[in-house]
């Protein structure tokens, strides 16, 4: 237990804290450190967690914390593996610190992929209660984490964020390219464009390479995408066979790893539950549930028809979304340029960080089509996607067809790199480049 600690907490030996490239969420998190709240970070596996527990280590120890006083614990230690079934190891591990550190104040304690550690809510509420003295950060790759474990043993004593792989601004920084350094993210698109407009081509250099090459903080700079393809199998197999299929005691694993190519290859099309039984031979049921892991697990997103009404909402189909593109591209089996999908795909994500409510919406008769319609407070645009500087009529039509049967506040279409607005049908459209959208705000 001792060399354990010692192994996972280089900060005790003043060792520099490799805190890798700063997480735009770092400084939501760093708001609420004096709040006495439980921090979860729930994401998607390899999706840098750990290292943002670092950075949060790394402004601690920075400022007035002792190293001494700050225990990091990670759960996916082999030495854990035998030990999964009882919550008492946190105790022991807690009580091995307390003996080894014998710290004085205020105590940060961070536990990181807690999941795996069976009734792990138990002993962080008992811990809380009995310690007001103790911060605590808590890590899991699943999206649970933010919902029904900590709802029922921590009620009102949670500040949840999500973690995602890297934004495109947090890629770029990472690059250390000069040449892409971004405007802060505005609403105005023209500030962002003209603010970048010299660098424009390399910024899309790096966005159509992560096209294919995705944006995990492990695997985004490797340059080689075969090793970066084969390192993402790996996780894409390590979502399947570690988070979903034992935690959720799948039985049929042939199916449910089946149904993840499927949803792979035919990311941003709408789909049926009945329809995806049918592609892998089950019923509708289990594929449902199915798809409810793949949502908790942070690997499949899926976006609601755009209805008021959710009885209607619910009898539509749906569209499926990915994580990561690069995750996608190692893990389907799709050979052709899938540059629209892949751009649809990003915005999703990007969106997905920033708003609550993202739906689609296609007109029953035409089939006009709108790719998302983002709704806050009350306020809603619709955007289509086409990367490409070619705006074909479809994209017009879709978004025509809607401000018929709704109001928008915004009507956009994100090209390659064709920046203009035009008048069509009565509405305003803006087409907006790729590379200016991921960097604004909608609302």
């Amino acid at each position: 237990m001792k060399d354990l600690l010692l192994k996972q907490n280089t900060h005790w030996q003043k060792a520099d804290i490799a805190a890798g490239n700063r997480r735009d969420i770092l400084g939501k998190i760093l708001q609420y450190l004096d709040v006495r709240h439980v921090i979860a970070i729930a994401g998607a596996r390899r999706s840098g967690k750990s290292y943002l527990f670092r950075q949060i280590i790394d402004h601690l120890t920075q400022g007035s914390a002792s190293p001494q006083n700050i225990l990091q614990i990670n759960f996916e230690d082999p030495f854990f593996v035998q030990r999964r079934e009882s919550p008492d190891v946190i105790e022991e591990c807690f009580l091995e610190y307390m003996k080894l550190k014998n710290p004085r104040g205020r105590i940060y304690l961070f536990l990181d992929e807690i999941q795996n550690i069976s009734s792990w809510q138990f002993w962080v509420r008992d811990i809380y209660d009995r310690n007001e003295t103790i911060k605590i950060f808590i890590t899991g790759s699943n999206s649970e984490l933010l919902s029904n474990e900590l709802a029922t043993h921590l009620t009102g004593r949670v500040i949840a964020f999500e973690n995602f792989p890297y934004s495109y601004s947090e890629y770029l920084r990472g690059t250390g390219d000069t040449n892409c350094s971004i405007a802060a993210t505005a609403s105005n698109a023209d500030t962002i464009y003209q603010s970048n407009y010299n660098n424009r081509n390399e910024i899309i250099h790096y966005i159509e390479a992560a096209f294919t090459g995705g944006l995990f903080p492990e695997t985004c700079y490797l340059g080689d995408i075969e090793r970066t393809d084969f390192m993402l199998r790996q996780y894409f197999q390590n979502v399947l066979f570690s988070d979903i299929i034992p935690r959720f005691s799948v039985r049929n694993t042939k199916t449910i790893e089946e149904l993840a190519y499927y949803c792979s290859t035919n990311i941003t099309s709408p789909f049926s539950y009945h329809k995806l039984a049918e592609a892998v031979g089950s019923n509708e049921n289990t594929v449902r549930e199915y798809m409810t892991y793949f949502e908790k697990a942070y690997l499949f997103f899926e976006v609601s028809y755009f209805e008021y009404s959710l009885k209607k909402q619910f009898r539509r189909n749906r569209k499926i979304y990915m994580i990561d593109n690069g995750l996608r591209h190692a893990s389907s089996f799709s050979f052709s340029d899938d540059r629209g999908r892949y751009a649809e795909n990003a915005v999703f994500l990007m969106l997905r960080r920033r708003y609550a409510e993202i739906f689609y919406w296609q007109e029953d008769r035409t089939l006009k089509e709108v790719d998302f319609i983002i709704r806050d407070q009350g306020r809603i645009v619709a955007i289509n996607v086409t990367y490409d500087d070619i705006i074909h009529d479809r994209e017009y039509e879709g978004l025509l067809a809607f401000s018929k049967a709704s109001r928008a506040e915004r009507y956009i279409i994100i090209s390659r790199d064709t920046f203009v607005t035009r008048l069509v049908g009565g509405i305003t459209i803006e087409i907006i480049p790729f590379w200016v959208c991921i960097f604004m705000d909608f609302l």
